[in-house]
C-alpha cells in the first residue's frame, strides 16, 4: 500500500461495526468489520449490551489501524445508526441501562404520556412522538431502571446517541457531543435553532444537563490516542445523512437507501424547514460553515430486516439468490412487512406482518418475490405522497445500500415510480460520505468524490399498468388496516 495519508471512517450500524481506510482519491484501501446482533428479550424490545457494542467497534478500528499504520491516518470520521440511545455513568464510563435500539418500542406509554401534542412535537423537531426516538426511551429508563435514577441523582448520568458514547470513550471522556443529524433523533432538538428545546425536555422529563453538546457535523470532536499517535476526530453524523452527502442530493432531488430499513429522502432546500404531515423533516449534514439542508424523509421500518424475518419463518434462501427467486415466482404472495408497525406515511404501530394470496401453488420464489415487491411498494407509497403534495422528485432517483444490489428490486421500483433509478456503483455510501466530509475539513480536494452509476433502471411498464398494479397494493393495505389488527 502506498504511503499516502488516509481517513478512517467508522460505521456503527444496526447489524455490524465497520472501519474503512479511505485515501485522498476517495478509494477504500482497507476495511474491517464485525457482525452485531441486538437481542430481543421480548416482543417489541431490541437492545444491545453497551460494552459488547463498544468493544465491537474498537476491535475493528484497532485491527484496521494496525494494518494501515496509525501514523498515516489524518483523521477519524464517525457515523452511526440513529435513535439508538446509551445512558452511562460519566465517572466509570459504564452503561447503567441496556442500549435501546432505534427498533425498540417499549417506551410506547412514555411517548403517549408526554404532555405535548404530536403537532407541537412535529413543529419543533420535524419528527413525531413515537417510542422509536430517544426521549421516550430515556424516560422509560428513568422510570424503570433504579440504577439510572440513582446515577442521575448523584449527578453522574450522561445520555446520548450511540455515537456520542463511542466518541466519549475514544477521547477518554474528554468529548461529549453530537451533531444535529443525530441530536435530532433524540426528539428534543429544535431544528431551527439547533439547540435543545426546554419545553420538550420538560415534557419528557429529560434533564437538559445530561445531554451532549451540539456541534456541526464537521468539527473538532477531540483526539483519539492509539499506540502513541494522536488522531483527530473531525466528523460525527447519522448514517442516512452521511449516505445522502455522498450521493450529492440537490434541492428537489430524491434518493433511496435500501438497508436494514429503507429511506426515501427528498431535499427541500436550506431556506426554511418544510413540514409535511406523515413525513419527517430531517437535517442534512452540516457544511463547514454550519449550514444544512432540510430533508423530507420517509422511513420504511423493514427492508433488509424483512428478508431476514422471512428466513426466520423457515423460508431459507441466500441473498445472492434473491433475483433468481423473484424471476422464478409465478404467484407472488401479498405481504405487508409491518415489523414494528408501518412507517411513513402511515405511522401505524398497531399492525404486524400480514400475508395474503396463499394457495397450494405457493412456493419459495413466491414468498421471496412477495417480500421484495412489498419493500418497493412501501417506498412507492412515500413517493406518491410527496407527489400528491406537489413535491415530485426532479430527475432520476439515486439509489444505494445493500439491497440495491438486487436488479430485480430496482427494476420493479422504477416501474412503480415511473421514474428512472440511478444505481450507484459503490454501496458503501455511508462511510464514504463521512470520509468526504472529513476530507473537506482537512482541506483535501474532494469535489471529484462521487459514486459512479452502476446501472440505470428505466420504467418498462406502461403508466396505466403501473397505476393498476399500485392500486392493487393500496387495496391490500387498506384491507390490512381494516381487518389485520
Amino acid at each position: 500500500m502506498e504511503n499516502e495519508r488516509l481517513i478512517i471512517a467508522l460505521d456503527l450500524g444496526t447489524s455490524s461495526s465497520r472501519a474503512f481506510a479511505v485515501d485522498a482519491a476517495g478509494t477504500v484501501r482497507a476495511q474491517k468489520s464485525a457482525q452485531l446482533s441486538p437481542t430481543r428479550p421480548r416482543e417489541g424490545c431490541s437492545e444491545y449490551d453497551a460494552q459488547t457494542l463498544l468493544q465491537s467497534q474498537l476491535d475493528v478500528l484497532h485491527q484496521l489501524l494496525d494494518e494501515v499504520d496509525p501514523q498515516r491516518v489524518a483523521a477519524l470520521a464517525v457515523t452511526s445508526q440513529r435513535s439508538t440511545v446509551v445512558l452511562w455513568d460519566k465517572t466509570t464510563g459504564q452503561a447503567v441501562a441496556p442500549v435501546l435500539t432505534w427498533e425498540d418500542g417499549r417506551a410506547y406509554a412514555q411517548a403517549e404520556q408526554a404532555n405535548i401534542s404530536q403537532e407541537e412535537v412535529h413543529a419543533v423537531t420535524g419528527l413525531y412522538k413515537t417510542p422509536y426516538f430517544s426521549a421516550p426511551k430515556i424516560a422509560w429508563c428513568l422510570q424503570n431502571i433504579p440504577a439510572v435514577r440513582q446515577t442521575l441523582e448523584a449527578g453522574r448520568l450522561l445520555a446520548g446517541p450511540v455515537v456520542s458514547y463511542l466518541i466519549w470513550h475514544l477521547t477518554q471522556g474528554r468529548m461529549f457531543a453530537a451533531d444535529p443529524t443525530l441530536a435530532q433523533r433524540m426528539l428534543l432538538l429544535d431544528i431551527r435553532t439547533k439547540k435543545w428545546s426546554e419545553p420538550l425536555c420538560r415534557a419528557f422529563g429529560v434533564p437538559e444537563h445530561i445531554l451532549p453538546s451540539i456541534l456541526p457535523s464537521a468539527a473538532d470532536y477531540g483526539q483519539f490516542e492509539y499506540k502513541g499517535v494522536s488522531i483527530p476526530i473531525c466528523v460525527c453524523a447519522g448514517d442516512q445523512q452521511a449516505s445522502v452527502a455522498f450521493a450529492g442530493l440537490e434541492k428537489g432531488q430524491s434518493c433511496i437507501n435500501y438497508g436494514t430499513g429503507a429511506f426515501l429522502l427528498y431535499n427541500a432546500g436550506r431556506e426554511k424547514p418544510v413540514f409535511l404531515p406523515g413525513l419527517l423533516t430531517s437535517l442534512s449534514v452540516s457544511a463547514l460553515d454550519g449550514t444544512c439542508d432540510y430533508l423530507l424523509e420517509g422511513p420504511v421500518n423493514a427492508a433488509g430486516s424483512a428478508l431476514m424475518w422471512l428466513k426466520a419463518q423457515g423460508i431459507e434462501f441466500e441473498p445472492a439468490d434473491t433475483d433468481a427467486l423473484c424471476q422464478a415466482a409465478v404467484h407472488p404472495v401479498w405481504l405487508l412487512p409491518a415489523l414494528g408497525g408501518l412507517g411513513a406515511p402511515y405511522w401505524d404501530f398497531s399492525l404486524s406482518p400480514i400475508v395474503a394470496g396463499l394457495s397450494p401453488r405457493t412456493r419459495k420464489p413466491d414468498w421471496v418475490c412477495g417480500m421484495v415487491r412489498a419493500i418497493a411498494f412501501l417506498l412507492a407509497d412515500i413517493a406518491a405522497y410527496l407527489r400528491v403534495n406537489g413535491l415530485a422528485s426532479q430527475g432520476p432517483v439515486k439509489v444505494s445500500g445493500g439491497l440495491a444490489k438486487s436488479n430485480w428490486l430496482l427494476a420493479y421500483q422504477a416501474d412503480l415510480l415511473q421514474t428512472p433509478l440511478l444505481a450507484l456503483q459503490d454501496t458503501e455510501s455511508t462511510v464514504l460520505g463521512a470520509a468526504r466530509l472529513a476530507g473537506e475539513r482537512l482541506g483535501w480536494t474532494v469535489s471529484h468524490w462521487a459514486p459512479p452509476v452502476r446501472q440505470t433502471f428505466s420504467p418498462r411498464l406502461e403508466a396505466a399498468a403501473a397505476k393498476t398494479l399500485y392500486g392493487q397494493w393500496q387495496t391490500f393495505v387498506q384491507w390490512c388496516k381494516t381487518y389485520g389488527k
